[in-house]
């Protein structure tokens, strides 16, 4: 990260002035406060406004730099508690096999590659999770329906559904050359 500050030998913080190439100890002859040149006083002011939103005090800060897995810890624990919260509610979901995250979303459009060796083109309805497996619903918007007018299985993404259409050609042009089985 870039520093604002710097200490003079003596410990005394300085910033240097981008406007006038001078710093605040005086060397172009205005004190801080009378200063005309607002695009330093502004980006001092903006960087110690980020520093104070985090809450922290320059000790804990130090804490954090010294830190090893010990401190990482204490930052979650001091984070804000409604994101940790969730972060540990999903952990624990995905531990038990409850978590889902489907490869795409609703409005999302998926590519088919059909046995006719063309792409057929798909915008996603809606994402179910069912008993067996979670299934991606669609319309079809170019070509013509080869599997399913419903949808398919999110385990055929990457197979035969892909969700660029560069995927999708380049899996047509492996079938095509004999590489690649539907």
């Amino acid at each position: 990260m870039e520093r604002l500050t710097k200490r003079d030998t003596d410990g005394q913080a300085m910033m240097d002035c981008q406007k006038c190439k001078a710093d605040w100890m005086g060397k172009h002859g205005k004190p801080m406060d009378s200063c005309t040149a607002l695009y330093c006083r502004n980006r001092l002011k903006d960087r110690i406004a980020a520093y104070e939103d985090t809450g922290l005090t320059p000790e804990r800060c130090a804490e954090f730099a010294r830190a090893d897995a010990e401190g990482r810890y204490i930052v979650m624990r001091d984070a804000e508690q409604k994101g940790v919260a969730r972060l540990r509610e999903l952990a624990e979901a995905d531990k038990d096999g409850r978590l889902v995250v489907p490869p795409c979303k609703a409005g999302d459009t998926v590519y088919e590659v059909t046995s006719r060796k063309t792409i057929s083109e798909y915008r996603v309805k809606a994402i179910r999770v069912e008993l067996f497996c979670t299934f991606i619903e669609w319309d079809i918007v170019a070509g013509f329906v080869d599997k399913s007018i419903f949808g398919v299985p999110v385990d055929e993404i990457g197979k035969t559904v892909f969700l660029a259409r560069e995927e999708a050609e380049k899996a047509l042009e492996e079938i095509r050359n004999g590489n690649g089985n539907l």
